[in-house]
């Protein structure tokens, strides 16, 4: 039996999302030990989270399955973001209420100002949704007058982050109200707010077209445990609570979610930490003359490289075992994404830089 005639044939040409690899299985590839690698690729908190997660997690009762109404995690997070736990569903990362919002919506289009996070175009065609790319303007600002004519040609849903991923620019309140009085669905990423910028969430208030998603997986340290939440006016929290998979954040996920927010004030020194180192990596990096780093708000930042191939230089700073993050797209032509470490992992980076300038 052809088992391919009882799957859906529109997803034969499916553009796979590109996922980051795990320190181990990249050791092996580069031939390097775990410990001699700098991942600066994938946007994540290097300096861990506290102890005190680890702590709770190890007295969860993970023969138990999880609440399915998310109840304590709701109360906690929701007085985290200041609004009411009816308000706030949480998912299995950002990414799982992405997907949510797409299955309650259904719609014929979905409009992402690009470049921007790949998992709204992956996700939209899966659920057989348009996705309509919509070019962002000089240095990345938000063309709105193309993403109101998108949303006048049908589309119900936009998808954008703020800051974006990966250009590290901010979505401004004015653009947000704009967004808002169209006739869609308006998703504000704000998966890395925590490194600068101000929030939208207070607009729900005035705009329940409105949804924020938000992430412990940056800021907390916690990307490998998959926990995310959405801020949605409470009639359609209610409608995402009611189709989400019934145990989709774990005991473990759960517990170390509350912890965090219970010990925020630690992880925001570490917080602090990364916006300084930030700013100082993008001095270093410009200092070197042949790499222009974009002014960013997240905790990497976007590099246009001068007079080299901007993917030789991703190769090469990967056999020195520093990874980062390239684009193979016509929009992000000879950048690199350059997430922010340490202060020792920038300096391994720039080690491995002038490495490759003497080659």
């Amino acid at each position: 039996m052809d088992i391919r005639r009882l799957l859906r044939s529109d997803l034969d040409d499916l553009e796979e999302y590109t996922p980051v690899k795990p320190l181990d299985v990249l050791a092996r590839e580069i031939g390097l030990p775990v410990d001699q690698l700098v991942k600066l690729d994938a946007n994540e908190n290097l300096y861990g989270a506290p102890a005190a997660v680890f702590e709770a997690i190890a007295k969860a009762d993970l023969h138990i399955y999880p609440d399915p109404g998310q109840t304590s995690l709701r109360e906690a997070i929701a007085a985290f973001v200041a609004v009411a736990p009816e308000q706030v569903v949480a998912g299995t990362g950002a990414d799982d209420l992405i997907d949510i919002l797409i299955r309650l919506t259904l719609p014929e289009a979905v409009v992402i100002p690009t470049p921007a996070f790949g998992m709204y175009s992956f996700l939209a065609r899966i659920s057989r949704a348009r996705p309509m790319e919509v070019p962002r303007g000089p240095d990345f600002g938000l063309d709105l007058a193309a993403v109101a004519g998108a949303v006048d040609g049908g589309a119900r849903l936009v998808f954008l982050t703020s800051p974006n991923n990966p250009t590290g620019n901010l979505l401004t309140r004015a653009e947000a109200e704009t967004l808002c009085s169209m006739d869609a669905l308006i998703v504000v990423d704000e998966a890395y707010i925590e490194f600068g910028g101000v929030s939208v969430v207070p607009l729900i208030a005035e705009h329940p077209n409105l949804v924020v998603l938000r992430t412990f997986s940056k800021w907390a340290g916690l990307a490998g445990l998959r926990v995310g939440y959405a801020i949605a006016d409470a009639s359609l929290a209610v409608r995402m609570m009611a189709i989400k998979q019934p145990y989709s954040v774990s005991v473990a996920a759960d517990v170390a979610a509350q912890a965090a927010i219970a010990h925020r004030a630690e992880i925001f020194e570490t917080v602090r930490c990364i916006v300084a180192e930030r700013d100082r990596m993008a001095t270093r990096l410009a200092d070197l003359g042949w790499l222009t780093p974009l002014p960013s708000a997240a905790n990497f930042v976007l590099v246009h490289v001068e007079g080299r191939e901007a993917r030789a230089v991703r190769d090469g700073l990967r056999r020195r075992g520093v990874l980062v993050r390239y684009y193979d797209r016509p929009d992000l032509a000879n950048y690199i994404r350059i997430s922010t470490g340490r202060p020792e992992d920038t300096e391994r980076l720039l080690q491995a830089l002038h490495d490759l300038e003497a080659e």
